[in-house]
């Protein structure tokens, strides 16, 4: 397989994705707005949380009993808190601890001075989603957590897939790094046919024992294309999109990466630079068809070359019969 590496995956990143369009990119509401314009799916928004004064004047109480909220310019999943269900006091947190009005407020202030942004800068806005629920199919082969789907695309074209699968090790995180599982997606069907855990591969789900190759993702076609219409919407030639399935709304696009990482390649047992190079002959190859084709409509109309040169000499040849002719003629009588 011919591996992508980081230095040819930089010059790639640097070729096709503009610096704008990346800036833009690591801001998630900006990027929700122009993916919902361009008609691709993405979780509504609860509320924008932008400086201290919306903080203080937000009406908290109007928050749904089940809540996700996370830093608009986050990095890693850093700084997301998740909600399910009412409390005395404030809310339930996914891993059991309550979270309060106080402590909600608080946390709000770490966004927004900057403490959990993309950039470590000096100021962020905090963003709040529904909660997303995993689809039943997803759902009974992890023991908690979501479970979310990468998708690498060169402009419109697919290129890899994988899905990641948290574990009771991941703390329920679909972080490959902090133990959960990979499994490599065919983009035929859907199904997985290869699933590693590290650097071992593995057949069935650690937590759980559910068997994993084999099994078939739910709504696979509309996942697809939500990842292809990503590209166009965002100005970004080179990027991964991370999906999820949620029982209630589908497909969700939750995120795109200007810097998508390579552990694809590991999971897949596949390189992405072969698949690269396939996708960019075939537009060179494309848009040589496409000058080929205007060129013949420049002319339609204009015979060939040869049909030109056979009518040049059919126009000589009467040309001399005519001389001929006159040469032949007796000549005029003088007066």
């Amino acid at each position: 397989m011919t591996v992508l590496g980081m230095n040819r995956r930089n010059a790639l990143i640097a070729r096709l994705n503009p610096r704008e369009a990346i800036k833009g990119v690591n801001q998630k509401f900006e990027t929700k707005e122009r993916l919902a314009a361009a008609g691709v799916p993405v979780p509504p928004t609860l509320a924008l949380i932008a400086d201290e004064s919306e903080a203080a004047d937000f009406d908290y109480a109007s928050l749904p009993d089940a809540f996700a909220i996370k830093p608009n310019r986050g990095r890693r999943g850093e700084g997301v808190i998740l909600v399910d269900g009412r409390c005395d006091g404030g809310w339930h947190k996914l891993n059991g601890d309550t979270l309060t009005v106080a402590a909600l407020r608080a946390h709000i202030t770490r966004i927004l001075a900057g403490e959990l942004s993309l950039e470590g800068g000096n100021s962020d806005a905090a963003l709040i989603e529904p909660l997303i629920r995993t689809h039943p199919d997803f759902a009974r082969l992890v023991p908690f957590g979501l479970p979310d789907i990468r998708i690498i695309c060169l402009g419109d074209v697919p290129l890899m897939a994988m899905t990641r699968l948290p574990t009771i090790a991941s703390g329920g995180r679909a972080n490959l790094h902090q133990g959960a599982v990979g499994a490599a997606i065919d983009f035929r069907n859907g199904t997985i046919f290869r699933s590693v855990l590290g650097q071992d591969e593995v057949w069935d789900h650690p937590s759980t024992g559910a068997a994993l190759v084999g099994a078939a993702l739910p709504f696979w076609r509309e996942t697809v294309e939500a990842a292809r219409r990503c590209s166009d919407a965002l100005g970004l030639g080179y990027v991964g999109v991370d999906l999820v399935i949620d029982a209630q709304r589908g497909v969700q696009v939750l995120e795109c990466n200007a810097y998508p990482g390579l552990e694809i390649q590991n999971v897949n047992a596949a390189g992405l630079a072969g698949r690269i190079e396939l996708v960019q002959r075939q537009r060179r190859e494309a848009a040589r068809a496409a000058r080929w084709a205007e060129h013949r409509h420049r002319y339609t109309g204009v015979s060939p070359l040869r049909d030109l040169g056979t009518a040049l000499q059919h126009g000589l040849r009467e040309a001399a019969g005519r001389v001929a002719g006159a040469l032949a003629a007796p000549a005029p009588l003088a007066a």
